[in-house]
């Protein structure tokens, strides 16, 4: 007796036989209602929450012997897929991907479409087809992210350095009318999406290609192999790089408009067994600066942080590890000092985004132009407020604190894990203890969380695990009423259940007290001891007041913060 999908997923524990026999008369009931359309009983298992679509799948490419793939890491020909329409492949949940040994790879959620499969033949021209399966939920992303290789509003143009004659590439290489388009329309995506990077990986069998957003990786095409070059050479020729030196790592600079908006990237190549790796960082604008009330700090702690920047002189620390936020608030506070009786002067490594208003100096180390050299001559500027990009030694951190004795307010980064440990690592380079209990005036550290798509959120109790390792009850989720949150999936989020990111702080006011207990050159136990008595809060606890609200999850806190 022949198999059919209920028998195998009967088999594989996804069903019971009471299950599969109800599913099945409901199956009868919606097909007479629907005058003879008969509905799929994968997709009525779906639609009543008794199986998903990977169970689903998996259940066809066992039935049918087809290979079960992940849609986002197969490699796709984005020019051949396009042969087949968008409607019909968006209809028939159906879409090409490339030539392979048996034929055109096709993938398809339901492979027993005879009616999608003929479509594909008549568009593409090939009769022999290789059918894969894959859910419809990452064939509908697949479809959308194919398309979009096309239709968006896009240039992209820096200081367009041409080919030379004799740098070893052909124009083929450098000028392909869609290696262009593939490179100009994969950014323009990356922006559409928020990604901060794109990052472009060629491996052994295919050309990988990976968004960052909300501070994840997430794959976004598998390209064939037969593309890296020429899409490597593009983004050098585009970034001003030499795409003849392909043995030693090199960087440049971009500049590109979406939708209007323009914006620059840092490009970064990367010699690797197969081929370069080349990774874009998408730069904010000027207009999408945040304001401080916007970076998501508490009441106390953005007054504190307000109090700081108002003042004529000290030192405001920023810390956390790379990716935290630390540019974005440095850029927020800047962006709340500049007026005009005020003259505001940045070392940055590099400038990354251009502020109107202020001066803002790019330090070079090969050149000679360092933090330390850099400041000495801006100090010559007469500066009333200075940001220091970050203090790398102790010749910059000392200078840096001398100036915010002689009348300057210096704002500047470290890397610390938190807002305690800020104090002795600056005793670690050397400072002295009196110059840093004169100087410092606050201290903030900072994490990014990311926040519940509005879409899809829905109330959820965190597993226990979660709560043991936050030090949590269940009698402990609750905040004025409102119950933990978490987002489901959906268009909006791409199946992730957050959109955007935001903010947890921790601020360390340097008060009397913890003046006087700097000059003791005190431990990070000690600092954060005082810190306690002065009502401190740390950014697990901010973390967790943004849980119980429902802006984020739990399982997020966990992941940012420690204890």
């Amino acid at each position: 007796m022949r198999l059919r999908l209920g028998d195998v997923l009967v088999s594989r524990g996804v069903l019971t036989g009471e299950q599969l026999s109800d599913a099945l008369d409901r199956q009868r009931e919606r097909t007479l209602e629907g005058n003879g359309r008969r509905i799929r009983l994968g997709a009525l298992l779906i639609e009543l929450g008794l199986a998903d679509e990977q169970q689903i799948a998996d259940a066809l490419g066992q039935l049918l012997g087809r290979e079960v793939v992940d849609a986002v890491s197969t490699p796709i020909d984005p020019e051949l897929a396009r042969r087949l329409p968008r409607v019909a492949a968006e209809r028939s949940q159906v879409l090409p991907l490339g030539l392979g040994e048996r034929g055109l790879r096709v993938l398809a959620a339901d492979p027993t479409d005879v009616l999608a499969l003929d479509d594909v033949r008549r568009h593409t021209g090939f009769q022999q087809l290789d059918v894969l399966i894959g859910t419809p939920t990452q064939l509908r992303a697949l479809v959308t992210r194919v398309w979009s290789l096309v239709d968006g509003d896009m240039s992209a143009a820096s200081t367009m350095a041409e080919p030379d004659e004799d740098d070893g590439e052909s124009d083929d290489v450098v000028l392909d009318a869609p290696t262009v388009r593939l490179v100009d329309s994969l950014l323009a995506e990356a922006v559409r999406l928020r990604a901060s990077d794109v990052h472009i990986e060629q491996q052994r069998s295919a050309v990988r290609v990976r968004y960052r957003i909300d501070g994840v990786l997430r794959d976004a095409l598998a390209l064939p192999r037969s593309v890296g070059r020429s899409l490597v050479a593009r983004i050098k020729i585009v970034a001003g790089m030499d795409i003849a030196e392909r043995r030693i790592p090199q960087d440049g600079r971009l500049r590109l408009t979406v939708d209007r908006v323009v914006l620059d990237a840092r490009v970064s190549s990367l010699p690797s067994i197969h081929g370069e790796k080349i990774v874009v960082r998408l730069l904010q604008s000027e207009s999408t600066i945040q304001h401080l009330p916007d970076l998501g700090l508490d009441e106390q702690q953005q007054a504190d942080l307000t109090a700081a920047l108002a003042a004529a002189q000290g030192l405001v620390l920023i810390t956390g590890p790379t990716g935290s936020g630390k540019t974005s608030t440095l850029y927020a506070a800047i962006r709340q000092t500049i007026t005009p009786a005020r003259n505001v002067v940045t070392l940055e490594d590099p400038v990354e985004i251009e502020l109107a208003g202020i001066t803002q100096v790019a330090i070079d180390e090969r050149s000679g132009m360092t933090f330390a050299r850099g400041l000495r001559a801006v100090l010559r500027q007469d500066p009333d407020v200075v940001l220091v990009g970050e203090v790398r030694d102790l010749d910059t951190a000392e200078l840096a604190m001398r100036a915010a004795l002689t009348g300057h307010l210096v704002l500047t980064t470290l890397h610390t894990n938190d807002a305690a440990s800020a104090l002795p690592r600056l005793f670690d380079m050397g400072a002295p203890g009196f110059l840093v209990a004169s100087a410092l005036r606050l201290v903030a550290a900072q994490r990014l969380v990311r926040v519940v798509c509005p879409t899809c959120s829905e109330p959820y109790q965190p597993d226990e695990s979660t709560l043991t390792a936050l030090g949590l009850d269940e009698f402990e989720l609750v905040e004025d009423g409102v119950a933990p949150m978490r987002g489901r999936g959906c268009r909006l989020c791409d199946q992730t259940g957050f959109v955007g990111r935001r903010g947890v702080f921790e601020v360390l006011v340097v008060t009397p007290e913890l003046r006087r207990r700097l000059l003791e050159r005190p431990t990070e136990s000690e600092v954060f001891d005082v810190a306690r008595g002065q009502g401190f809060t740390t950014m697990r606890e901010h973390g967790l007041s943004l849980a119980r609200q429902g802006v984020t999850t739990f399982e997020e806190v966990l992941r940012v913060t420690t204890g």
